[in-house]
């Protein structure tokens, strides 16, 4: 015959765990929804006139550094000829003033 004592699915346990789950999947877009963060403003005339007018400034900004640095580097006459000849003075000294083993 049968065994009463076999643990069979209650109804009840059943709904509730559906109903559980249900209300964790609602809970969880319900959230997802309140922090999805808002869809930006589209671009209009205003906006855009500002933006270019920034990027403008940068460009002017950009360039007073630039012919800054080449006017330094053409006072100082730093360039890449004149740092090496500087190097190569520097070791031509330094082996001079050392003295050569003798083979």
């Amino acid at each position: 015959m049968s065994n009463p004592t076999n643990q069979r699915a209650d109804g009840c346990s059943v709904f509730f765990t559906f109903l559980v789950l249900a209300l964790l999947l609602s809970g969880f877009y319900l959230a997802q929804r309140t922090f999805e963060p808002e869809a930006p403003a589209s671009v209009n005339e205003a906006i855009d006139s500002v933006r270019t007018a920034k990027a403008q400034a940068h460009r002017v900004q950009n360039e007073k550094f630039l012919s800054l640095v080449d006017d330094f580097h053409a006072e100082q006459n730093t360039t890449i000829e004149s740092s090496m000849k500087s190097v190569l003075q520097t070791y031509r000294a330094v082996s001079k003033a050392q003295p050569q083993p003798s083979k």
